[in-house]
């Protein structure tokens, strides 16, 4: 089945060639019946086919639950995965907050060294670090002075991602200052929760979240980054059908529900959404950004996954709006908020 049923939409238009060999589906009975003018589509699906957009490869849009723009490009289509890089770490804040629903994890105040007593790093965890808390990986406040955005050619994260032991590797790093005075962001830090969620559940992560996530969504594709040597990567690499990833925002925008089933609470996500600090000038909370938006005069707030080379996943909930881009702007030539800002705002202002 579709997917795009199991969201609850009708069924899209048929998918057209475009002139850049792309395929767009313009779903015009939903975006008229919400009112929603379908020039403002097109102009859209023809600012992505421009040279400057070239490296998306997908946009979906939605509105109350209905996908009305959706557009493949560069040999991509529906039914194919694509490298979601660090929305993976907003899939991780939800599965600790379904441990933590489900009274697996006490608290998120928790110390991390905790979590790996019957494990060979038990004796050897560095002193400076043992009051690292799992509030404290999950606002990047850590402390360690480990920073992606300040990693020229991302060398000391190939380091990290090419150690012999990831988690060893990570804890032998210096300390910049205290856990809890601000973030910092650091994709190794989150492979700690893997342990955390292992350790309190008894399953494996993607044991965990195939029962708890994935399998009650209906969603089939979300592929772990895998090391014969590290296992799976909690905060980096995943694959996944950008329809499954337009499923985790319509569940978020449902307050946690699906199908009746409360599949995270709406406790868990109001707290994930709060800002607990800042990253790239903007608010941060349990490895979700949080960044306005403008309409009308008004400011939009949006909860947003974001990733390395252009993956988003941006839910804007006074629209009841998601949005899904996946791309390859690794030379980061693309002004993603201007194209947001621009185009898909006015789309899902419309009512």
């Amino acid at each position: 089945m579709p997917l795009i049923l199991v969201l609850g939409c009708g069924k899209p238009e048929p998918s057209v060639q475009t002139s850049d060999g792309g395929t767009s589906t313009r779903t015009d009975t939903n975006a008229t019946e919400l009112g929603i003018d379908v020039t403002l589509l097109d102009a859209l699906a023809d600012r992505l086919g421009s040279s400057e957009f070239k490296q998306i490869d997908s946009v979906l849009v939605l509105k109350n639950g209905e996908i009305i723009f959706e557009k493949y490009q560069n040999g991509y289509g529906p039914k194919q995965v694509h490298d979601i890089a660090s929305i993976t770490k907003s899939v991780t804040s939800l599965l600790i907050g379904i441990a933590i629903d489900k009274g697996h994890i006490p608290s998120v105040d928790d110390k991390v060294v905790d979590y790996f007593q019957d494990t060979a790093y038990a004796k050897s965890w560095p002193a400076d670090k043992r009051m690292i808390t799992i509030r404290h990986l999950l606002t990047m406040q850590h402390g360690i002075a480990f920073d992606d955005y300040d990693d020229p050619n991302m060398k000391r994260f190939k380091s990290w991602l090419n150690s012999n032991d990831r988690i060893a590797h990570l804890l032998q790093q210096p300390m910049g200052m205290k856990p809890g005075q601000k973030s910092t962001y650091c994709t190794a830090s989150t492979q700690l929760l893997r342990q955390v969620i292992e350790q309190s559940t008894g399953q494996s992560v993607e044991e965990f979240a195939r029962e708890n996530l994935f399998d009650p969504l209906g969603i089939k594709s979300f592929e772990w980054e895998r090391s014969p040597k590290h296992g799976i990567g909690m905060g980096f690499g995943a694959d996944a059908y950008p329809r499954d990833v337009a499923v985790l925002g319509r569940m978020i925008q449902q307050s946690g529900k699906w199908n009746g089933r409360q599949i995270v609470s709406s406790g868990w996500l109001e707290k994930s959404f709060r800002p607990h600090g800042k990253l790239l000038g903007i608010d941060y909370g349990y490895l979700w950004y949080g960044e306005p938006y403008s309409a009308n005069g008004k400011q939009i707030q949006s909860h947003l996954a974001m990733g390395h080379g252009g993956q988003f996943l941006v839910l804007f909930p006074d629209l009841q709006s998601i949005l899904v881009i996946m791309a390859k702007d690794y030379d980061q030539n693309i002004d993603f908020y201007q194209l947001i800002q621009d185009f898909v705002i006015p789309i899902c202002s419309k009512t």
